[in-house]
């Protein structure tokens, strides 16, 4: 690939990591929404469902997430190889995979955060 593409991959993945970070903050927004005004009264049924849609969507995003940001952090190493006047910071150097490691796991622990919140609106004792 040329110098141009990978800039141009860089952009678009990127982006694309942005857009999947919004895509999860929506839905965790639309959960806690839930948890929070209709928690307490759902059946246990209902709670089940709408923890596996919700897991399986989060699932979809954080993995989505994870490969934007490792092809955005490839394209980065690439543009620092191939075009030296970035002056990336020695970033051909860095390891690949940690930003796309930490960011995984920082998403994974908003994901639980919201289940202990559910967890804690379901499990709370009202007088």
């Amino acid at each position: 690939m040329t110098a141009s593409d990978w800039v141009e991959m860089y952009g678009m993945a990127f982006s694309t990591s942005i857009s999947n970070f919004a895509s999860l903050i929506t839905l965790m927004s639309g959960y806690l929404v839930v948890a929070y005004l209709v928690g307490n009264r759902l059946t246990r049924t209902q709670i089940l469902v709408t923890n596996a849609l919700y897991l399986m969507s989060a699932l979809i995003a954080i993995s989505g997430s994870f490969q934007a940001t490792l092809d955005f952090q490839i394209a980065r190493k690439e543009m620092a190889l191939q075009i030296p006047q970035l002056d990336l910071l020695n970033y051909a150097e860095q390891s690949t995979y940690l930003w796309p490691s930490i960011i995984t796991i920082v998403y994974s622990c908003l994901v639980f955060a919201s289940l202990f919140f559910m967890w804690h609106v379901r499990n709370s004792r009202e007088i």
